[in-house]
């Protein structure tokens, strides 16, 4: 597989720098799909590797010919590039920034090769990665992509917004994340500590590896390593839950121009059942599939299924008219 790294720019909140990777098969430009991925809190981008493997090996025919993975502006690689304004006190970060991201990837990487008719482009997004995807469209003058996949997103109405409708994982994740270890002797030191607790030990060993090497950087100061994301940061989009309602007014805005698919984790974690039908009410939802013997961090537990899933979503949209 092929990886090349990319730098996008982001002026929404402030000035950010947002870090990408192009996953490719091989360097042929046959038409075909291209698939952008926007992780969830507390991610990064190579999160998704595993599931993009497992797409391209699904994928036969070479029908998907590219997939980017972007970090969240606060996330991974991006974090360092972010230092500065993410060490301000008054700094904010929304679900539009990673949002714009999102849009200017394909602003930036993708437009010309679209509108020359060789390639459709599918947008997946998990939890708030899920939200700021289904704002992307809101940083276009059109609508230039085939179809949404929302996975475990969160969303849903302003009416269900608040600690009231709040399941308890959440409010566990905005008074723990703050207080979290962050730093490690080693990168085995860190794969031991969390292999034995939760939310880790149910992930995907391929995906805790994953977070160890590409979560973690080295601590000059001490030799350590620490996380990328600083915790504060990664507890942020859970204190500013009241998001969830944004991309609400968007999805109506295009409703009937945009294929949105919607995929969960068997486990009800995170998203009640009840704001589970509020989306679907928001209309033009035109699938639901869920993942067996996963939770909220479906990405982390069962990528492979994932990629299934995805898989069997792209096989029914039609291929490029050039292909």
């Amino acid at each position: 597989m092929y990886v090349d790294k990319h730098i996008v720019e982001t002026r929404y909140s402030c000035p950010l720098k947002c870090t990408v990777k192009r996953y490719r098969r091989d360097v042929d430009e046959r038409p075909g799909f291209i698939l952008i991925f926007a992780h969830g809190t507390g991610f990064h981008k190579e999160h998704w590797e595993v599931t993009i493997q497992r797409i391209f090996a699904l994928d036969t025919l070479g029908l998907v010919r590219e997939a980017w993975a972007v970090d969240a502006q606060t996330h991974g690689d991006a974090a360092a590039l972010n230092a500065e304004a993410m060490g301000d006190p008054d700094f904010k970060y929304s679900v539009r920034d990673y949002a714009e991201a999102c849009a200017n990837v394909y602003k930036t990487h993708l437009a010309n090769r679209i509108q020359q008719g060789k390639y459709r482009v599918i947008l997946v997004g998990h939890s708030a990665g899920g939200s700021s995807a289904a704002l992307a469209t809101s940083f276009l003058d059109d609508i230039p992509f085939a179809a949404l996949v929302l996975i475990e997103p969160t969303i849903w109405p302003e009416e269900l917004t608040g600690p009231e409708h709040d399941s308890p994982i959440v409010a566990l994740a905005t008074q723990a994340i703050p207080l979290r270890r962050d730093h490690w002797k080693s990168r085995e030191d860190a794969r031991t500590y969390l292999a034995k607790r939760i939310p880790w030990s149910m992930w995907d060993r391929r995906i805790l590896n994953i977070y160890v090497e590409h979560g973690l950087r080295l601590d000059p100061s001490n030799g350590d390593v620490k996380l990328k994301c600083p915790p504060r940061h990664e507890a942020y989009p859970f204190a500013n839950i009241q998001e969830a309602f944004f991309p609400i007014t968007e999805l109506k805005r295009v409703k009937g121009r945009l294929a949105v698919h919607l995929v969960y984790g068997e486990r009800e974690e995170m998203i009640s059942g009840e704001k589970k039908e509020a989306l679907l009410k928001v209309g033009a939802i035109a699938s639901v599939t869920q993942i067996p013997d996963a939770g909220h961090l479906v990405v982390q537990e069962a990528p492979d299924l994932l990629g299934d899933a995805i898989w069997s979503i792209i096989r029914g949209i039609e291929c490029p008219a050039k292909l």
